[in-house]
């Protein structure tokens, strides 16, 4: 038994126990996460990670580092339009985060500072000042689009197949009916119509991205 203790304790490294973060997070919540329970996880005793990490703190920068590290980076492409080449990117993040939703706390709060996370930030600042943004604007545009893009999949995470079920189109037309028409009639009429096909999470997501693209771009001429 010691010696197999032993042998898991030899094999653990800094993936590894970030590896196992993610499978907590991903199954339980990123609030699941405590230096025992990643040790169970593992098999080891708590007391081994702080070989590898020093606390709670450094495995939750981890666990986002480790979601970044999933995000695709475009490849440069002089020949296409910067809002072609940056929504590429952020859609492959929203695949990401809606693929880890428990992690997403942990990504929403995490200030990318090394690793995957800055990587890609230094990815799309230099898209955007090859664009013609200047440093300053390239930032706040970045932070506009990662904080829609963090925003949807934090709202899309309480909808199938990730959470609650959703209302069906029967339920959304007796919500529908329920209405007072005189005072929501415009209200009334969309949920009704809601109710033969549900929200399309795709095209709400590419709507609100194309919007602050194209907004980006044309009152400052990076179009």
């Amino acid at each position: 038994m010691a010696g197999s203790a032993s042998r898991r304790r030899a094999g653990l490294s800094r993936d590894r126990v970030f590896e196992a973060a993610l499978r907590i997070a991903d199954a339980e919540g990123v609030e699941a996460l405590s230096m025992r329970r990643l040790g169970r996880e593992l098999g080891v005793e708590a007391m081994s990670l702080y070989h590898h990490v020093p606390d709670k703190a450094a495995i939750v920068a981890g666990l986002a580092g480790r979601v970044f590290a999933e995000v695709t980076v475009p490849t440069a492409d002089p020949a296409a339009d910067w809002r072609t080449v940056l929504g590429r990117l952020l859609w492959s993040l929203r695949g990401t985060l809606l693929r880890h939703p428990g992690a997403l706390p942990a990504v929403a709060t995490h200030e990318v500072t090394a690793g995957p996370g800055l990587a890609l930030y230094e990815a799309a600042m230099r898209l955007l000042h090859d664009a013609g943004f200047d440093l300053a604007r390239a930032n706040y545009a970045l932070n506009n689009l990662v904080t829609y893009t963090i925003g949807h999949c934090l709202a899309m995470a309480g909808r199938p197949p990730l959470g609650v079920a959703e209302p069906t189109a029967a339920q959304r037309r007796e919500t529908a009916a329920a209405l007072d028409p005189d005072r929501y009639p415009t209200v009334a009429a969309w949920l009704a119509q809601l109710g033969d096909t549900g929200y399309d999470a795709d095209a709400l997501y590419e709507q609100g991205l194309t919007a602050l693209l194209d907004g980006l771009a044309e009152p400052h001429g990076h179009g």
